[in-house]
């Protein structure tokens, strides 16, 4: 699972990681941690993420404008904003934050919601066997689309990995049936998530990939991406 840290003071991004780590080895939970002082280079990375621990205070933004940007990107990651200001509480909520620390960070309080980062995480998470037998374990939410080669389908994630497996279309769309994925051909389903543009038999997709849309699909998934679209405003 992979962790973003940022916060331009160097001692307390160093202080939350210690924490992490600690927290990490306490439980036998790995996370992958990124630390980032410069929060350019951080969006420049962020559809890498499934969660942030975000300073409110950055350099010449709020943590909550950057929150906004961060979410025009992907709406899945979750942000943990920390600050030694809890006037910026409401504020952050208003941008769907996961939890808020005020600094100094109470260690108790920080392991309580790294508690809940790995209870959502185990809820999204399958196991599956490749085409080699081979156990695989990865995360929903992470997967941009899967399209389907004879017996065999191939998982697109974000990051542009694949994994190929063989379960049925037919298995793959009652699976994922609450999450937002839906046809654009008979051997493509899309996470709707990750959309970034639709173009008459064409859908781009936020990873750089694109895909088919063909026809029989098109009225369907416009309409369905149009929603979700309504459901995030």
């Amino acid at each position: 699972m992979k962790l973003a840290i940022c916060d331009n003071e160097n001692a307390d991004l160093l202080h939350i990681k210690k924490l992490v780590l600690e927290y990490s080895k306490k439980n036998n939970y790995f996370f992958d941690i990124y630390t980032y002082q410069d929060y350019n280079k951080l969006s420049e990375e962020i559809i890498d993420f499934n969660y942030i621990i975000l300073d409110v205070l950055l350099e010449d933004l709020t943590g909550i404008q950057l929150a906004k940007q961060i979410h025009d990107i992907n709406k899945d990651i979750k942000i943990i904003f920390c600050s030694i200001n809890p006037e910026y509480s409401i504020e952050a909520f208003e941008v769907n934050a996961f939890r808020y620390l005020v600094k100094p960070i109470d260690k108790q309080k920080l392991f309580e919601y790294l508690d809940e980062i790995r209870k959502n995480e185990k809820e999204s998470q399958i196991d599956l066997l490749d085409y080699q037998r081979k156990k695989c374990t990865f995360n929903i939410l992470d997967i941009c689309y899967i399209d389907m080669n004879g017996r065999l389908s191939t998982i697109h994630f974000k990051n542009k990995f694949t994994i190929t497996v063989r379960k049925t279309m037919k298995d793959w769309i009652l699976l994922l049936n609450n999450y937002n994925f839906h046809l654009t051909h008979k051997g493509i389903l899309v996470n709707l998530k990750y959309v970034s543009l639709i173009e008459k038999e064409i859908v781009i997709l936020k990873n750089g990939d694109s895909v088919y849309l063909s026809r029989k699909y098109r009225k369907e998934f416009e309409e369905k991406f149009m929603n979700m679209l309504g459901d995030m405003l």
